[in-house]
């Protein structure tokens, strides 16, 4: 394996381990429309950013906002985060889909929007 399919399979293999152990009940794929990384003078937690894809779930959890949304409340392992913000760069960059896991009766929210379980690039 080269050192790109090396560096990749490091990537992932972080996201990969944690979604194997998740549960969730629904799924959405859809493209990403857009990605926000949240300073630290919004209401939001430091670490925090929020996506859209189309086909977006009805789901808003208690904030309105019709987004997901990763935090060190949801998804508490740094490199795991990054992980999951960089299948996202890597989807929006080239219009892949990717398949996000959620609960679509609220019941894993983190800041009033729904959390995400894990993310696949489709």
């Amino acid at each position: 394996m080269n050192r790109k399919g090396i560096a990749l399979s490091a990537l992932f293999a972080g996201l990969i381990s944690a979604s194997a152990f998740a549960t969730y009940n629904a799924t959405a794929v859809g493209t990403v429309k857009f990605i926000t990384q949240m300073g630290p003078g919004l209401q939001y937690a430091p670490e925090t950013f929020v996506f859209q894809i189309t086909n977006q779930p009805a789901t808003t959890c208690s904030s309105g906002y019709a987004q997901f949304l990763v935090s060190p409340a949801s998804i508490p392992d740094p490199q795991t985060r990054r992980n999951m913000l960089a299948i996202l760069v890597a989807a929006k960059a080239s219009g892949a889909e990717v398949q996000v896991a959620y609960d679509s009766a609220n019941g894993y929210c983190d800041q009033g929007s729904p959390a995400v379980y894990y993310l696949s690039l489709k």
